[in-house]
């Protein structure tokens, strides 16, 4: 059974002038959440940016909070591509400063100031929630590959890692206001990786006794 944000995709899959309208669309939000943050981007001006009619924007997407989510989700798959360099800490590393370099952009600043504006919203709120999903499904490559080299344990979930990992880097551009760097994150990412094989070895000690 799809999930709302994979049917949503599956719609909004197809050929032609539709899916050119919605790259230049896409493009458009992108660039307007770049120049004027969330606070100031307008349905108007992202049209008249992409050469397209207010109202097919809204057919597509109903509101302005939908196209954002869309398009930041759509830049952030885009902008963070899954490593493979082959050890878990290298791309776990690789992985957490490539997202420290989105959040610390323009658009990630952006980004941020939509997910405060409508963190009542229960609707998007589901929504940023099988984005999500969608992205840690994708994610999970990393980690299959890991298991394969004896690196992580098979069938252990990496979300409490990735949650650790993401929290920090959130952490690190939005409250602290210092960049990511593979010096800071590699000792970051080595405990949290420890403290995960020994939770491990824990839960099976536990079953086994």
């Amino acid at each position: 059974m799809k999930t709302g944000a994979e049917e949503q995709h599956t719609q909004r899959r197809p050929g032609g002038r539709s899916a050119r309208v919605r790259e230049a669309v896409v493009a458009a939000t992108v660039a307007e959440l770049q120049e004027q943050g969330y606070d100031k981007l307008n349905i108007a001006a992202v049209a008249a940016r992409a050469g397209v009619h207010e109202t097919s924007i809204y057919r597509r997407w109903k509101t302005r909070e939908g196209l954002v989510t869309e398009a930041t989700f759509a830049l952030f798959a885009q902008k963070i591509v899954l490593p493979d360099r082959g050890s878990l800490i290298d791309d776990l590393v690789s992985l957490m400063v490539a997202a420290g370099r989105h959040l610390s952009s323009p658009l990630g600043y952006a980004a941020m100031q939509f997910a405060l504006a409508t963190r009542k919203d229960p609707v998007l709120t589901r929504e940023m929630h099988e984005h999500w999903a969608l992205r840690f499904r994708t994610l999970k490559q990393v980690f299959e590959r890991a298991a394969g080299r004896g690196e992580w344990p098979r069938h252990t979930d990496p979300w409490p890692l990735m949650q650790g990992l993401i929290g920090a880097v959130y952490l690190r551009v939005f409250v602290l206001r210092e960049p990511v760097t593979p010096a800071h994150l590699r000792p970051l990412v080595a405990s949290l990786l420890m403290q995960s094989r020994n939770a491990r070895l824990d839960a099976v000690q536990e079953a086994n006794r």
